[in-house]
């Protein structure tokens, strides 16, 4: 029988069958939890609905058609009746997707956004296994542009802003390094970040799961795919991060250069706070859209392995292995840095050597300014060097 999309085909070390009978798959990433899905497509599973966990919101009712509508690397995607689509989801991945539709606070902030989220679904152990949404119909192709997708994103992780939480640089770091020690890319990447890169409530948004409304193209909330939950802890990202996640997947339909990279850049920094798209924010030395954009080729590459897409995987290798030209230049640049170091050494030899007489004070004035002047001059070529985000 051929295996689902859904399917870890990539890392399973088991059949389906055998995953399936004991509630979890093992992999070579790890494993992970999993439910029966095989009565899903019997209306009579929908009209008795499980008795663990929590229904909340709408559940269909005197149900007599259950269709397959698809099946990709989230799960299944069904239409009960004509009057609901359910999103089901074999594997127990979280619940950031029921999270948001559920939390009021932050329901409210997005209601009325280009975001679609479920109306209700069955949550057990604080796992998404059904979403439930008002029917709909999917979008299949892609768009010829995704500004107007860019422009609904920012929109929502601006309207999200007033729940932020401050820069955890360790955390994100820690993400970067589960995702090396698993893949073995050769490549290494840490970054200081600044406080104007935040966190935010997890949304997550994917190129190939949008739908049409009236108002134009809309996001679809997505939980989180299957290889994240295996190889990196939960942690808020910031916008930054999501829209890199967004470049590389546009990246593997349409050729992108700096321009185009550029031009997403600042479409995406119209809608949303300035303080995420400041110099300093998207500074490559400081991380900035260079180390997110490396995350999402790591997590790019996670996901070919996961499923056996050897083009894909081919496709972040190659990405990979221009890294270490960036972070040459990179470590060029802490030359520069230096003479800051080296200011300060200056303006402690002219202090002590008029304080201890070995200079005149004309003399220590002289150092004292030639150091600061060196210090500044450095620190200015320092930033004049910093590779541009695109």
């Amino acid at each position: 029988m051929e295996e689902p999309a859904w399917w870890p085909s990539g890392i399973a070390q088991q059949s389906m069958e055998e995953a399936q009978s004991a509630g979890e798959v093992r992999t070579s990433f790890g494993r992970a939890q999993m439910w029966d899905i095989s009565n899903v497509m019997s209306a009579d599973w929908w009209n008795t609905p499980p008795g663990n966990g929590v229904l909340w919101g709408s559940w269909p009712d005197s149900v007599e058609q259950v269709r397959l509508l698809s099946e990709d690397q989230f799960g299944m995607l069904l239409n009960i009746d004509d009057r609901f689509i359910a999103r089901v989801c074999p594997f127990l991945v979280g619940e950031d997707v029921s999270r948001m539709a559920r939390f009021e606070p932050w329901a409210t902030c997005v209601n009325g956004l280009a975001l679609l989220l479920p109306n209700g679904g069955w949550n057990a152990g604080a796992h998404d296994r059904i979403l439930l949404y008002e029917a709909y119909l999917p979008d299949a192709s892609l768009p010829d542009s995704i500004d107007g997708l860019i422009k609904a994103m920012g929109q929502t992780h601006s309207a999200l802003a007033a729940f932020e939480t401050p820069n955890t640089e360790r955390l994100w770091n820690d993400r970067l390094k589960a995702m090396e020690d698993e893949l073995k890319p050769h490549t290494l990447w840490r970054a200081p970040h600044t406080t104007a890169t935040v966190g935010l409530p997890s949304v997550n948004f994917d190129l190939n799961h949008t739908v049409q409304t009236e108002h134009g193209a809309a996001w679809i909330a997505m939980p989180r795919t299957l290889a994240d939950h295996l190889v990196c802890q939960p942690s808020r990202l910031p916008s930054l991060a999501c829209l890199m996640r967004l470049e590389r997947q546009w990246s593997s339909h349409v050729t992108m250069d700096s321009v185009q990279r550029q031009s997403m850049l600042e479409g995406w920094s119209q809608h949303t706070p300035s303080a995420w798209s400041s110099s300093k924010a998207l500074s490559t030395a400081l991380g900035g859209a260079w180390v997110w954009r490396y995350n999402a080729v790591l997590e790019q590459l996670l996901k070919a392995r996961t499923y056996g897409d050897e083009q894909l995987e081919q496709q972040s290798l190659d990405w990979l292995g221009e890294v270490s030209r960036l972070q040459a230049r990179l470590g060029s640049l802490r030359m520069w840095k230096s003479g800051v170091w080296v200011a300060l050494t200056g303006l402690l030899v002219a202090y002590f050597g008029n304080d201890w007489g070995t200079f005149t004070p004309t003399g220590s004035a002289v150092i004292a300014a030639a150091s600061l002047g060196f210090g500044f001059a450095t620190n200015r070529v320092y930033w004049s060097k910093d590779p541009p985000p695109y």
